[in-house]
């Protein structure tokens, strides 16, 4: 029940947290543990912490399961007042504000006020044309036209009538535009991106056919970018994404208020947040890990906003991406704290099973770093990676790939001076072409064969691998160069200290 309570309060904004307040203005108990949700930030505080709090002048007095007993009747008041304040809120939230004017006009026509809801409805037709909302035109001119001849005003039915066949074309278009959509997100998961260029031109022909309407052309230009940018095949044909990524941000900052493909309740809030994660992969794979960083963080915090309605997107990979981010940008000491936020999220959530991957994320921090442990014990560490193999040998779908996860327990075991062992699974095929694919394949076998054999001037030798991966570094065009190649930089680094 606490969590219930802390959750429910936490979703509130600044205004319904004021209105509850003065709902309690006369129950100095009640706003004692409305301060105390307000300078809480642990969901799983105890009874004892907020009795202590609420009772503090009433500990000698009473014995503490007295104030327990008060503070659950308490609490369930305050509870039952936050869902009445907040029920209106989230049924009102289901429609969008076009939906509502719409639906809620729709009812007048079946009373008195019909030249009101008239009105109402041409201010709202307008609306919508110009912000291509095409899935709620035809309804909007329809119930035009149905006033009209109820009022027998056929004569202003005519244009009514071209407009409404104009946006039953726009809004089967944009229907197809949707159903092409799904079409690529399967042809891209199973092939490629690259398979997908039939459907892609359809997008662009349906852009070109309604240039006056820029949401096609701003969803050919956002499909296109989104699949383009995550896909091998354009790894190394970076003015492509970015030729999409330029003609979709002039589009975006012109038509703010414009759906894409789904238009539901707060879509600006979803784009805004979808674009934002997009340029931010895009400067990732430029390695421009500063951006990147900067845009991660801020997706970080729309979706840990009190009143956040993204909160769906709080995942796994919302954590890794922020402690890849900030683990290539440098900031190893926010990557370790959000990597610790990630094992009390899966704890917190039950899923103990995904552990191991948490852990991962702990140990190429670790691995980063080194001699900086963060207090991690390697055997411990090795075992969960261990435990992350196991799985993800399994299956595809994963966040950080079985190649990159064997590589990480190489340098693992180079660290801790398990050199053979190092050596052994070096020689792993999956490594070896990983390694190859990155340009660090050599760099790596060099490295593992002077440690093996404590080579004579370890020093030299060290300081020349040192000099080759730079150079190697000057060249990297990819985040998993610099990654590696930074690796063996770091440890050369430790190793000649």
């Amino acid at each position: 029940m606490n969590k219930k309570l802390y959750d429910d309060y936490k979703k509130l904004n600044e205004i319904e947290t004021s209105e509850l307040s003065f709902k309690f203005k006369d129950s100095p108990v009640g706003l004692k543990l409305i301060d105390f949700l307000n300078k809480c930030s642990n969901r799983n505080f105890k009874n004892t912490d907020a009795v202590s709090f609420i009772y503090n002048d009433d500990k000698g007095k009473n014995p503490y399961s007295v104030l327990e007993n008060r503070y659950f009747k308490l609490r369930k008041k305050i509870h039952d007042e936050l869902l009445k304040s907040t029920s209106d809120t989230e049924t009102g939230e289901l429609l969008t504000e076009e939906q509502r004017i719409l639906y809620r006009n729709k009812n007048i026509t079946a009373a008195a006020n019909k030249e009101g809801a008239y009105k109402e409805l041409i201010e709202l037709e307008k609306v919508c044309w110009k912000k291509n909302i095409f899935e709620l035109l035809p309804d909007i001119i329809d119930q035009l036209i149905f006033l009209n001849q109820s009022f027998n005003r056929l004569e202003r039915n005519k244009p009514l009538f071209e407009r409404l066949e104009r946006a039953i074309g726009l809004q089967h278009d944009i229907n197809r535009s949707q159903f092409l959509s799904r079409k690529i997100y399967e042809i891209n998961f199973t092939k490629g991106i690259k398979f997908a260029k039939h459907e892609l031109s359809i997008l662009k022909d349906l852009a070109e056919k309604h240039k006056e309407y820029p949401r096609f052309l701003m969803c050919y230009h956002h499909i296109s970018l989104y699949y383009k940018l995550g896909s091998q095949d354009y790894l190394h044909y970076q003015q492509v994404v970015s030729r999409h990524l330029t003609a979709f941000k002039k589009l975006f900052a012109k038509n703010p208020e414009t759906p894409l493909l789904s238009y539901k309740v707060n879509y600006t809030k979803f784009q805004h947040f979808h674009f934002n994660h997009i340029t931010m992969f895009y400067h990732f794979n430029r390695c421009e890990f500063n951006e990147a960083y900067h845009f991660m963080k801020d997706s970080w915090d729309l979706v840990h906003n009190n009143d956040s309605v993204l909160k769906m997107y709080k995942t796994e990979s919302l954590y890794f991406n922020l402690t890849t981010s900030q683990c290539m940008a440098g900031r190893f000491d926010e990557a370790n704290d959000t990597a610790n936020l990630f094992v009390g999220f899966l704890k917190e959530n039950n899923q103990l099973d995904n552990l191991s991957f948490a852990y991962v994320q702990k140990a190429r921090i670790v691995s980063d770093t080194y001699p900086q442990t963060y207090k991690m014990d390697f055997d411990f560490l090795i075992n969960q990676v261990d435990e992350y193999i196991k799985k993800v040998r399994k299956t595809d779908n994963v966040l950080a790939s079985l190649e990159d996860t064997l590589v990480l327990k190489v340098k693992l075991l180079i660290i801790k001076k398990q050199f053979e062992k190092a050596g052994k699974l070096f020689l792993d095929s999956s490594i070896q072409k990983y390694l190859e694919q990155v340009h660090a394949l050599d760099l790596f076998a060099e490295l593992i064969n002077i440690l093996e054999k404590a080579a004579s001037q370890k020093n030299k030798v060290l300081d020349d691998l040192s000099k080759n991966t730079q150079q190697r570094k000057h060249k990297a065009t990819t985040p998993a160069e610099f990654m590696h190649l930074n690796w063996i930089q770091n440890h050369i680094r430790y190793l000649m200290r």
